[in-house]
């Protein structure tokens, strides 16, 4: 677990130097300054629809009256706060490092604190769990990744937390975290360990899912056979977030205003302040 002091001031700096770039997409959530998806009272015009009497005549479509005499009002859009579903991978292998548990740990973090400084609604859910306290996580889940117990919110911003080392095909779990979701995030995350192994090393491998060991030297053969299968994994998980329609990022693990620089602003998942 992180010191909580430095961690805090961590996460705070980072959250007034940044905010969620949400764009142009269309949400649900409560009365807010974002472009929902139903009618309500924003200036962006929605569609026209029938005149019924009590209708504000004000929003009659005079012009369209003179041409076609039927009568027409105005809808526009609503605005809101937008829902943020946090999905995040608690297993094992999320804390294959004590820096990689805290990268995790303050991403979520930094996720809730930029949606509620941003007027949004977030929530955090543990992959195959329910919601939880972003201080709660343990990571000690199931290996294979399953939907949350809890419904996503419709029309929710939904940013998935994992390193996406799974021994099953992603794509089940993609679908269902994008059905009906305003956006999908998929932050892989990932120790610069795991990146870069040090060549030459003679290591002990332990799966921390299985609790296998394995005593292996990293020469340069089994160092290129091992970096052309995470480049192929990380390659395959950002083609299958494409085909759901979200937005992958990889994530090195580190301090979170070197991930914000790094990875998450040229990624436009954040923006500036």
């Amino acid at each position: 677990m992180p010191e909580p002091a430095a961690f805090a001031a961590e996460v705070d700096a980072a959250v007034l130097r940044y905010r969620l770039r949400f764009g142009g997409r269309r949400y649900r959530g409560r009365s807010g300054d974002r472009l929902g998806s139903a009618p309500g009272s924003s200036l962006e015009f929605l569609d026209f629809r029938d005149y019924v009497p009590g209708d504000d005549l004000r929003l009659v479509d005079w012009n369209g009256y003179a041409r076609t005499d039927q009568l027409r009002v105005r809808q526009q859009r609503e605005e809101v706060s937008p829902f943020v579903d946090v999905v995040v991978d608690d297993s094992a292998s999320m804390a294959s490092t004590s820096g990689k548990e805290r990268a995790a740990r303050a991403l979520v973090a930094g996720l809730v604190g930029w949606a509620r400084r941003d007027g949004a609604l977030p929530r955090v859910l543990r992959l195959g769990g329910d919601v939880v306290e972003p201080a709660a996580l343990t990571f000690a889940g199931a290996p294979l990744p399953r939907l949350p117990q809890v419904p996503l919110r419709m029309a929710s911003v939904r940013v998935l937390v994992s390193d996406g080392l799974w021994p099953v095909e992603p794509r089940p779990l993609l679908r269902g975290l994008a059905a009906n979701a305003a956006w999908l995030v998929c932050l892989q995350l990932l120790d610069p360990w795991e990146l870069a192994p040090t060549p030459g090393a003679a290591l002990t491998l332990h799966d921390v899912e299985t609790g296998q060991r394995l005593d292996v030297r990293l020469d340069q053969v089994r160092l290129d056979a091992y970096h052309s299968r995470l480049q192929r994994l990380v390659e395959d998980l950002r083609a299958t977030v494409a085909t759901v329609g979200g937005t992958h990022v990889r994530v090195t693990a580190d301090a979170l205003a070197g991930m914000c620089a790094r990875d998450l602003l040229p990624a436009a998942l954040v923006e500036s302040a």
